[in-house]
């Protein structure tokens, strides 16, 4: 039994490393890092440098839209201020013909009025010297407005009367009124005054348009 145990193979002590021991060697992760931190660098650089050359153009893109809009602006209100000189031209030539126009109205005004003016003075002094009889001289005739003033003489005060009833009959006259009537016992003439309202009746015309 002895014998058996001495043949047995010695096993021999091995020891484990001491992890804790300041002799180990370790791995340098330094040149890693400092790598790692290189690249982030250029990294940062490289998209700061892309973001402001971005920044650039879309400032640039900014700048020229603007400038197009300014132009287009003043493009605009040179041509509203183009037409607006045309417009004043136009209107100004507008006012001048409607001028013209309204003085070509009054003239044609006048003149209508004008003859309607001498048909009825016709038609009055036709009136007149048909109702007018014997013995009767008018020495003096004044229209104003709606009323004609008579002065004469006549050979006698009778033929006044008679000449009034006439004129009562006359459709452009209205009623008589003497104002008075006088004799001359020198040259027995009888004087008188005479006033009498006229009813105007306007000749048929044409409306000026």
């Amino acid at each position: 039994m002895k014998s058996f145990q001495n043949k047995q193979p010695q096993l021999k002590k091995t020891t484990a490393p001491n992890l804790n021991s300041n002799n180990k060697t370790g791995i340098n992760l330094r040149p890693w890092r400092e790598e790692k931190r290189k690249k982030q660098q250029q990294k940062f650089i490289y998209l700061s440098l892309i973001s402001a050359i971005l920044g650039l153009l879309i400032s640039l893109v900014i700048w020229q839209s603007t400038l197009n809009s300014i132009d287009t602006l003043e493009q605009e209100n040179q041509f509203i201020k183009q037409h607006l000189l045309q417009l004043s031209i136009e209107m100004e030539a507008v006012a001048s013909l409607q001028k013209k126009h309204q003085q070509l109205l009054t003239h044609l005004e006048a003149i209508q009025q004008l003859k309607n003016s001498r048909l009825i003075t016709t038609q009055l002094m036709q009136q007149l010297a048909k109702s007018i009889n014997d013995g009767i001289v008018l020495t003096e005739l004044k229209r104003n407005e709606n009323q004609l003033t008579l002065q004469g003489q006549a050979m006698q005060s009778q033929a006044v009367t008679t000449w009034i009833n006439y004129l009562n009959l006359q459709p452009s006259f209205g009623e008589p009124v003497l104002r008075s009537m006088t004799k001359n016992n020198q040259t027995n003439l009888t004087h008188f005054t005479l006033m009498i309202p006229l009813k105007i009746r306007q000749p048929l015309q044409e409306p000026v348009k």
